[in-house]
């Protein structure tokens, strides 16, 4: 067994990440670190501010967000509901962006966090990192984004009153990208 010492790979400061954690900020630098099996490494977060600017946010909590398509295979309801049918087609018609909670939630949580966003597709200017970073660190890893990804769109569809009976699609994104929200501009309940 090998052991990896778990300090900031850009300043040498010791990180204590809990069990499940796979990214956090560093407490001294406040860069970025995944901690990965050879080591915790700088990594790419992308900060975003909502709409309606908060310049005073508090935490931020870390996404995936995959860009992409749902093609759906199968569609069926109970009894012939077309608008909501026309609905479905609308939203998956076109590509979108996906966003999958990267943090600590229960999975009813990030359906409900994760679907808003997807519906609503909202618009985020990219911002600096901020200096002082309160990042809620990531427990998510990409290929368990996807999985994830996928109950959120059945969790869209299945939300739809046209008692769907049957529902398949398939997949289409590319690799995720992580980045990072206010906490204070989503509603997460």
């Amino acid at each position: 067994m090998k052991l990896i010492p778990l300090r900031c790979p850009n300043c040498n400061y010791g990180l204590k990440p809990g069990n499940e954690d796979i990214l956090l900020a560093c407490p001294n630098c406040q860069i970025p670190v995944a901690i990965a099996v050879d080591g915790p490494k700088r990594v790419k977060v992308r900060f975003a501010l909502p709409p309606k600017a908060d310049s005073d946010v508090q935490e931020w909590v870390p996404f995936w967000v995959f860009e992409g398509k749902v093609i759906v295979t199968v569609r069926e309801t109970q009894g012939g509901w077309r608008t909501k049918d026309k609905d479905s087609s609308q939203l998956w018609g076109s590509p979108r962006r996906f966003y999958v909670p990267a943090w600590d939630l229960n999975v009813r949580t990030a359906q409900e966090v994760g679907s808003r966003l997807v519906v609503s597709q909202p618009e985020f200017t990219t911002v600096n990192q901020p200096k002082q970073l309160n990042l809620v660190p990531a427990v998510v890893k990409p290929a368990d984004a996807r999985k994830l990804l996928e109950f959120i769109i059945l969790a869209i569809e299945a939300r739809r009153k046209d008692w769907l009976k049957e529902f398949a699609f398939t997949l289409e994104v590319g690799k995720p990208q992580l980045w990072a929200l206010p906490r204070s501009g989503l509603k997460i309940g």
